[in-house]
């Protein structure tokens, strides 16, 4: 059998997940997760493929520090490889390297509440790739914290490396700036209880996604800033250009699920949030993908977890 992945929930039929969320309390959303089960039996899920699901859930991949990795780090070696293979694919192939980061220039939200679940997508779909090209079915992409190592890790200095990008306007000594980024900093913002302030604002269901609305403290702070600080690539919208935007934005998808699933804080149930759904990627077999908000919730619980 091949592995599950959440798009499994709607491709074997299963009831509509946004509505099923929409039902449990937005406080008990994540003990209604422990329905799972009744969702695969409704969608008529073998007993063995039911196993076979929460044994990947279990030994799902995880995200680790890249601040702590050699150069010569097993993870590292893989999306150094993953980068290289990108680099050189074809720009008519969906995978190429440049092609990725058009994804990033021609739809990604910010300024409002798409900003976190689109991002969260993007590097689902990207770890899924680095995956398939590198052969490397467990590879679990890196995150950069910031919070405990100020300057670019060390393995994106090399410049014989896939991994280096010569546009960046800091050097590999340079630090960011202390305020956004420390620990009383994240503190207060892991503390906004309400989706609606920490997510960024809110977005009426037929409004394009790319429109501005307000940022909240996660965008407005650490996000931006680290942007903003390192320059080149990283300070535009064709910012995936640079390997390191990958880590960042994933010490970003960090953050959001320590607010949500550690501290249980709520997601906004609103149907304008929930029923969105992306239509901008493409998968690990360069199909198209129409990607929904509701699933993306479950990405962090089935597919990936952090150390």
């Amino acid at each position: 059998m091949r592995d599950l992945d959440p798009g499994d929930l709607e491709d074997h039929g299963a009831p509509d997940i946004a509505v099923w969320m929409r039902s449990v309390s937005r406080r008990g959303f994540l003990a209604g997760l422990a329905l799972t089960p009744v969702l695969f039996a409704l969608a008529g899920c073998t007993t063995d493929e039911w196993a076979a699901f929460f044994a990947q859930i279990e030994n799902r991949p995880v995200r680790r520090n890249i601040n702590t990795m050699a150069a010569n780090d097993p993870i590292v070696n893989t999306y150094r490889d993953a980068v290289a293979a990108m680099k050189g694919l074809p720009s008519t192939d969906p995978w190429n390297w440049t092609r990725q980061a058009e994804i990033h220039n021609d739809h990604c939200p910010h300024r409002n509440w798409l900003f976190l679940p689109w991002h969260r997508e993007y590097l689902f779909q990207f770890e899924r790739i680095c995956r398939q090209v590198t052969g490397v079915t467990d590879f679990a992409l890196p995150y950069w914290d910031w919070t405990t190592l100020a300057s670019v890790p060390s393995v994106f200095w090399n410049s014989a490396d896939a991994l280096f990008d010569p546009t960046r306007t800091v050097g590999a000594s340079d630090t960011l700036p202390a305020a956004p980024l420390s620990p009383a900093s994240i503190s207060s913002i892991l503390a906004e209880s309400n989706f609606d302030v920490f997510g960024s604002s809110p977005l009426p269901a037929a409004t394009d996604q790319r429109t501005f609305v307000a940022e909240g403290p996660l965008e407005n702070g650490p996000h931006d800033t680290v942007h903003a600080w390192i320059g080149g690539d990283m300070g535009n919208f064709m910012s995936p250009l640079d390997p390191v935007f990958w880590c960042h934005h994933n010490m970003i998808e960090r953050l959001w699920v320590e607010w949500n699933i550690t501290d249980k804080n709520p997601n906004t149930n609103d149907p304008a949030w929930m029923d969105r759904t992306f239509t901008d990627f493409v998968d690990d077999h360069r199909q198209p993908v129409t990607a929904s908000v509701a699933i993306g919730l479950l990405y962090p619980l089935i597919s990936y977890r952090f150390a």
